[in-house]
């Protein structure tokens, strides 16, 4: 009887080979705990939908929606019908026209034409030192009358009683500003893998309840639907105080929460809607000004930002296909079996805090499964905001800012 080959002896781990696994199963510990971390935090956000209570006030104030619009004739008829359909009992709406070369105007002054509540107002000029958004929405500001002014992008659609239930939220605590985060639309393929990533690597760094809580000096709005008490958004300086912002929400609400104010941010279902960005570069492009801007232009911010991706989860691929590699070639090493366990585990534990990442941005959202490739997106996404840190230039919608004399310069591109 012929005995079987003897089996070659598990090669051991070397020193080096041991430091390898313990620094990267701290890595990989880091995942059990960022999905507990993120199911409690999305447990305690306030979440709004069509079936939230409305306003129940007495004597409801004057609300003032307005909406700034440069070159939305793909969206701008939706966005102002929707305003238009609103339930809320006093309610004006000017849609600022920002220099559209499309028919963006035309369109806003047939809906005009038919509903008395909807007035245009028409900007023909960007000033230095402003970036377009900001510049639209100071120059209209002072022709609205509402003591609430409801700031609104053309790419959002809103169910009839979305400013009544943000009316009562603002009203239940007493907050000067409420903004949401939309249900985002996500409708091609990169859409549904970036944007949900994209999102959460912005919400990172403003957790809610440091932003609900008065002692902390942390703030956050989504310039999407922000709502403010006029007097409040006069006090702090309005949009000329942020004239050179790319985020201008973020850095407005930091300055009414100075002010002492309260603020509030929520998340609905069913309520508003958004598509932010329709195709990959637009989803780069847009998503680098806002990261470079909302870290306050900081470049180790920034730097830091970027490491996280890198560390916590490219670092997850490269150790599966050197895994699979080592497996090959070094079949009995100990190394490689517990490598590729390790990495196993780790793409895991990422697709189901991914999966919970989605979920939060839409109830709609399919991608999770493509998180590495979305991951790898965000991370050149952040490598152009540092760019930007680098060189000072942004290039938006039509118009190219750069710094010059201290200040922000803009351009026709």
């Amino acid at each position: 009887m012929i005995p079987p080959p003897a089996q070659e002896p598990v090669k051991p781990m070397t020193t080096t080979e041991t430091l390898l696994v313990w620094t990267y199963g701290l890595i990989v510990a880091i995942w059990p705990i960022r999905l507990v971390v993120l199911r409690f935090i999305v447990a305690r956000l306030d979440w709004v939908s069509s079936s939230s209570p409305g306003y129940a006030g007495e004597n409801p104030p004057l609300v003032s929606a307005i909406l700034p619009a440069k070159d939305e004739e793909q969206n701008i008829a939706v966005c102002l019908d929707s305003l238009c359909g609103q339930d809320y009992p006093r309610l004006e709406i000017l849609a600022a026209d920002d220099r559209s070369r499309d028919q963006t105007a035309a369109i806003a002054r047939r809906i005009a034409a038919r509903d008395p509540r909807v007035r245009v107002v028409s900007i023909t000029e960007l000033p230095p030192g402003w970036t377009g958004k900001n510049h639209a929405l100071h120059r209209a500001v002072p022709q609205a009358r509402g003591e609430w002014l409801w700031f609104v992008d053309a790419d959002t659609r809103h169910e009839p009683q979305s400013l009544s239930v943000m009316m009562e939220l603002a009203r239940q605590h007493r907050a000067a500003l409420v903004s949401l985060l939309p249900e985002q639309r996500l409708e091609t393929f990169w859409e549904r893998i970036v944007q949900p990533i994209a999102g959460v690597t912005l919400m990172q760094s403003f957790p809610a309840g440091k932003i609900h809580d008065p002692r902390s000096r942390c703030a956050f709005a989504n310039g999407q639907f922000i709502l403010v008490e006029r007097s409040a958004y006069e006090a702090a300086g309005g949009h000329e105080a942020v004239r050179d912002r790319f985020v201008e929400d973020i850095a407005l609400a930091g300055r009414v929460k100075a002010l002492g104010k309260p603020i509030r941010l929520a998340f609905c279902r069913g309520l508003v809607d958004c598509r932010m960005y329709a195709t990959l570069g637009q989803l780069v492009r847009g998503w680098s000004r806002i990261l470079y801007d909302a870290l306050d232009r900081d470049g180790w911010r920034l730097f830091l930002k970027w490491l996280d991706p890198v560390v916590f989860c490219e670092s997850g691929h490269v150790a599966l296909a050197g895994a699979l590699v080592l497996s090959v070639f070094t079949p009995t090493s100990l190394f490689a079996r517990i490598l590729l366990v390790l990495a196993l585990t780790h793409h895991v534990l990422m697709y189901f805090v991914f999966r919970q990442v989605h979920a939060i941005s839409s109830s709609r959202a399919n991608g999770a499964a493509w998180y590495p490739l979305g991951n790898l997106i965000v991370v050149v996404i952040l490598a152009r905001a540092l760019r930007s840190r680098l060189t000072g230039r942004v290039a938006w919608r039509g118009d190219v800012y750069q710094p010059r004399a201290a200040s922000l310069e803009s351009r026709q591109a």
